[in-house]
């Protein structure tokens, strides 16, 4: 059975700022997320977030996506409109998002 997705704006920490090179170019991306509301729980309980592009980012590195847990026992109740997280890769951070 196919998880629970919701529309969320992802937008990618620019390389500069401790970011990504550039972007993944898609058209799905799957890693940690640490969400707003669990800041307490990290990094001893982490769900990975799988991404799936539904655009490119725009200039300002932000895109429209799908996304949802991998994992059938996540926590599906922090996917909630208003919801934001963070994107990490390793212990670096290169994107942020708000569930839409």
């Amino acid at each position: 059975m196919r998880e629970k997705s919701v529309k969320a704006k992802v937008c990618w920490v620019k390389e500069e700022a401790g970011g990504r090179q550039s972007p993944p170019s898609g058209p799905r991306y799957v890693t940690v997320a640490r969400f707003d509301e669990e800041k307490d729980k990290w990094p001893n309980e982490a769900w990975s977030l799988v991404v799936d592009f539904r655009d490119s980012p725009d200039e300002s590195l932000c895109m429209i996506a799908d996304v949802r847990f991998l994992m059938p026992e996540a926590p599906v109740e922090l996917l909630h409109t208003g919801s934001t997280f963070e994107l990490f890769e390793g212990a670096k951070v290169v994107a942020r998002g708000e569930v839409l």
